[in-house]
């Protein structure tokens, strides 16, 4: 799908897996495909994801950037907080206060977009798609998205259940668009392209767009694996991030080539080292490649 149909389509999608603070790149492609009179119908959002189809979905996409850059101002540490969440780590709350600053209740205004949360069922780790406008506080489902010890240690109710990550059953929920309606989806992983392919959930870490949806939806996605870290909060690095998106929206929707793009980790990700570690341990070499790295939320 190129650029003019992808204009030209009736109800265009955004998807946003996680992947953590690397979801700022997710922050550039969304300010290019603006940029090119690309809007959405509804939002998909998973794990650190889910605050940018949030912020989008409440027609407030033009302050995304700024939400990132308060997020990473707040002070993410504090040991007061071991005595009220059992964590030194201060996301839930300044999630929280971030949402209310810039988002509030615009999820739940008339002219919202439709936006959807994928989280995992802790009790039997079993995923769902939840819409924002289906629960009383939009933040509780945003914050049960997020939810990975150590950085968040509890987990808010949601129609009386406990959800975790939604990037462990499915971190790229692309499907749901087309089941609402959508004839086009713009799909944002941070998995890069030399690594294989897209992360979808624990037990399907290379997945494959089918050729029934292959034609309608655009991947924007980094080149090779990002050298960020997952916990990077340093604004210079995050912007650098929000560049690398855009320039690989325009790379992917205009044809253009940026050199900026091959930008790429050095050696194997930790995840690929300890497999191999671990295979040695046991002796298995033998087993065949090392799978793919997943994106972490």
């Amino acid at each position: 799908m190129n650029l003019e149909s992808l204009r030209a389509a009736q109800k265009v999608a955004f998807v946003f897996p996680g992947g953590s603070s690397r979801c700022a790149f997710q922050v550039g492609a969304v300010e290019r495909l603006l940029a090119l009179g690309i809007r959405p119908a509804m939002t998909i959002g998973v794990s650190a994801g889910s605050w940018n189809a949030a912020i989008v979905a409440a027609r407030a996409e033009h302050r995304i950037r700024y939400y990132w850059r308060s997020f990473v101002r707040m002070p993410h540490l504090d040991l007061r907080n071991l005595l009220i969440e059992h964590s030194p780590f201060r996301y839930a709350h300044n999630h929280r206060r971030t949402f209310a600053r810039f988002i509030g209740g615009r999820l739940q205004a008339p002219d919202a977009l439709p936006c959807y949360i994928s989280v995992t069922r802790l009790r039997d780790r079993q995923g769902f798609l939840i819409g924002t406008h289906e629960v009383e506080q939009p933040v509780d489902l945003l914050l049960a998205a997020n939810y990975l010890p150590p950085f968040f240690t509890r987990t808010p109710l949601v129609g009386g259940e406990k959800y975790g990550d939604g990037g462990i059953s499915d971190n790229a929920p692309y499907e749901l668009a087309f089941e609402h309606g959508c004839d086009a989806v713009v799909l944002m992983p941070l998995k890069g392209e030399s690594e294989g392919g897209i992360y979808k959930s624990t037990r399907d870490v290379d997945h494959v767009i089918p050729a029934a949806y292959r034609d309608r939806v655009v991947v924007i996605r980094p080149r090779h694996r990002l050298p960020y870290s997952f916990t990077e909060r340093r604004w210079e690095k995050l912007a650098e991030l929000m560049t690398l998106g855009d320039l690989r929206t325009r790379e992917v929707l205009l044809g253009e080539r940026h050199p900026e793009t091959d930008v790429r980790a050095a050696g194997d990700s930790p995840t690929v080292r300890l497999l191999k570690l671990w295979r040695r341990v046991r002796g298995s070499e033998a087993a065949g490649p090392v799978p793919a790295e997943p994106a972490q939320p």
